[in-house]
């Protein structure tokens, strides 16, 4: 499946799960939403000469509010486009979330500049997850654009995007605890294959239905040798949920598709989504996804990101924070 065909069809089928799966928040203030660009993004600074550390900018785009009580746990999800850029430049969808919960999480990929014959001049990065509160109180979620050259040349790029809370009432598994994992910093080498993140829950009877969704952050690994010709990575991504424990329980259709990570893409944000059935006395849900290598540069399956700059900087320097990377939720409904 080529890129353009694997976002258009993955936006559409997480706007179809958003509007189906999830269940209606509790009685209180509507979930809040906004749209965005387009922005032209200027000044997007240049790949240094190393072993310099790269500058990377970083742009607020869009705040969403809303109410929460302690214990609730919110479902928030965005797109971030970019296009029309005049080199290849480092786009990522960043989410940070504060006040009566706490929650980052960054994915992207390179948008290819406008004059390139490789679909990648236009890109879709989405990222979604979920949020408990640990108070009652307002929750706000700021989407942040994080950009950077891979030329030697200050660039610029057009960017649009959306950003909501798809519910303020997401359930969790029979403690009442969200159904996510993310993985730890540091990347999960794949030169076979990988099995991560996985979620295993026990779930309340109440529940009819499971959409199962996940986030997976892919780099293109190193050259085996200096003359090498193979400068890319390809790489197949299945997420499979399997139900148990009654007489007639059942499994999710796998959703699985491949990628091919060239150089000057480097990484790229694969999103996975798929549904399930929950039949009586079906009490276990274990959800998987499994990264297998197909051909090319060995990859890894990117973990969360250290050191990220609060404001435009240098990578590490201060204030920084952490956010998730590569991870996996479960919506009940």
């Amino acid at each position: 499946m080529n890129h353009r065909t694997r976002l258009t069809e993955a936006v559409a089928l997480a706007v179809a799960l958003t509007a189906l799966a999830v269940a209606p928040a509790a009685a209180g203030p509507l979930a809040d939403s906004t749209d965005f660009g387009p922005i032209v993004i200027t000044d997007v600074p240049h790949a240094p000469q190393p072993p310099a550390k790269a500058t990377q900018k970083v742009v607020p785009l869009a705040t969403i509010d809303t109410q929460v009580d302690a214990g609730k746990t919110a479902y928030v999800y965005s797109e971030l486009r970019a296009w029309n850029a005049d080199q290849a430049n480092l786009i990522d969808n960043e989410i940070r979330c504060s006040g009566a919960g706490a929650s980052n999480v960054v994915m992207g990929e390179n948008v290819l500049p406008a004059s390139s014959p490789d679909p990648r001049r236009e890109i879709t990065i989405v990222n979604r997850f979920l949020v408990t509160a640990s108070k009652t109180g307002t929750l706000s979620c700021t989407l942040y654009l994080r950009t950077a050259s891979t030329s030697a040349s200050v660039a610029k790029e057009t960017v649009a995007g959306t950003l909501r809370f798809a519910s303020a009432s997401v359930g969790g598994d029979t403690n009442g605890t969200a159904m996510q994992r993310s993985l730890p910093a540091g990347n999960l080498p794949v030169t076979t294959r990988t099995v991560a993140p996985v979620v295993t829950a026990t779930l309340p009877s109440s529940y009819r239905n499971l959409a199962v969704i996940a986030d997976v952050e892919y780099h293109r690994g190193p050259e085996s040798s200096p003359d090498s010709t193979i400068h890319y990575s390809t790489a197949r991504f299945a997420l499979t949920v399997t139900t148990s424990g009654g007489p007639d329980c059942a499994s999710a259709p796998v959703a699985q598709t491949e990628e091919t990570v060239p150089r000057g893409v480097n990484h790229a944000a694969i999103p996975l989504y798929t549904k399930v059935p929950v039949n009586p006395g079906c009490t276990e849900v274990t959800a998987k996804v499994t990264t297998t290598h197909l051909g090319g540069n060995p990859g890894s399956v990117g973990g969360a990101a250290a050191g990220l700059t609060d404001e435009t900087g240098v990578s590490g320097s201060l204030p920084n924070h952490t956010s998730a990377m590569t991870h996996l939720f479960v919506v009940p409904s």
